[in-house]
């Protein structure tokens, strides 16, 4: 036999293996796990595929539109389409039930239009009432008319470790639930920061993942492998090997019953910068072992300013609870504006009480 048919035959024979069917009773049985929560993981490690969790969750998943065609919106993402293209798709949501019914979805979308409305998972189409709206998290929640809706369980986006399973739903267009899996590439908790004046929350405290998010898919669910939203998507771009932004879900529980009672968020500030305690930085300070936020700057006329607090300070505690630097901006940001609160903060060797009242942080 030729060379070239010898090498022919090869790859057909290969091919065959391949495709042969396995014995159902040959197959593992895939093994079942639960996660730190106690929520029975559906798929524990690498899946065969999604299928079933997609299908349990696609009930619950809505496409937002606009009244009038929009410019830029999930149409103009398609292959050889100008940027200018015009359709009334803006992206999507998700339903959840916390007091009501509300759908969830990006505050982008849901002020690109002045008018909205939500193709539900059966198809119809119902007007949407804008409830509350959060620039900073890139988040809105919207009301609507839908009789004995589906919904997904809240999860605890804190539980998530860098390596663990996503997927990411979408309903650009109100005809079809579109997925796409990934894993998470970085939780944001590590590096999270300070919480200052500005419009958004700063990219690096988003979780991170290598999961496809594009404009048709902003605002959709994102869930772990129990079938529960750890985030909501945030699109950074159409083109394939962007990073994908993910809004972690806890953030998003701490704004609901604002947005819900009052229609926005206000939120308070101390105007400080902070960054990690390391142990060698612990040692010098005689913390004995790393703990709190060091604050490395403090702006002129803050509440941080205010109180007393200094350059090279550790803030320990805050209203009780111990701090670190990524857990104490969010501790602030969620304290009532104008509320007196104790701030325990190591200072020349020793802990000393200080007395702060928040301030609402400034646009």
């Amino acid at each position: 036999m030729p060379g070239a048919s010898r090498a022919l035959f090869a790859l057909v024979a290969l091919a065959a293996c391949r495709t042969r069917p396995v014995p159902a009773d040959a197959a593992p049985a895939m093994p079942t796990t639960t996660n730190p929560a106690g929520a029975t993981l559906l798929y524990p490690t690498a899946p065969g595929s999604f299928v079933d969790l997609v299908s349990d969750a696609r009930g619950a998943v809505v496409a937002i539109r606009a009244t009038t065609p929009v410019k830029s919106g999930p149409a103009a993402m398609f292959p050889g389409a100008p940027e200018s293209t015009g359709d009334v798709a803006l992206g999507t949501g998700f339903l959840i039930e916390h007091k009501a019914t509300y759908v969830v979805t990006n505050d982008h979308i849901a002020s690109s239009a002045p008018e909205l409305r939500v193709v539900l998972p059966d198809g119809g189409e119902v007007p949407a009432r804008v409830v509350g709206r959060d620039a900073r998290l890139d988040i809105a929640l919207l009301a609507v008319d839908a009789p004995r809706p589906k919904t997904l369980a809240l999860g605890d986006s804190d539980d998530l470790k860098v390596g663990e399973w996503l997927v990411v739903l979408g309903n650009p267009f109100g005809d079809e639930v579109s997925a796409s899996a990934g894993i998470v590439s970085a939780t944001g908790r590590e590096i999270a920061g300070s919480m200052v004046p500005g419009r958004a929350m700063g990219f690096r405290t988003f979780l991170q993942t290598d999961a496809r998010i594009h404009r048709g898919n902003s605002g959709g669910p994102v869930l772990n492998t129990a079938g529960q939203v750890i985030g909501i998507a945030v699109a950074s771009g159409d083109r394939l090997g962007e990073i994908g932004f993910v809004v972690p879900i806890n953030r998003v529980k701490e704004v609901l019953d604002a947005l819900i009672d009052y229609g926005s968020v206000a939120r308070s500030w101390l105007g400080i910068l902070v960054r990690p305690v390391t142990p060698a930085l612990a040692t010098s300070l005689g913390l004995g072992k790393p703990r709190g936020a060091l604050v490395t700057q403090v702006i002129a006329g803050s509440p941080g300013l205010k109180a007393g607090l200094a350059v090279g300070d550790v803030v320990v505690k805050w209203n009780g609870h111990e701090v670190t630097h990524s857990t104490l901006p969010w501790a602030v940001a969620t304290t009532p504006v104008g509320k007196a609160i104790e701030a325990v903060v190591w200072r020349s060797g020793a802990e000393h009480t200080i007395s702060v009242t928040t301030e609402k942080m400034p646009e």
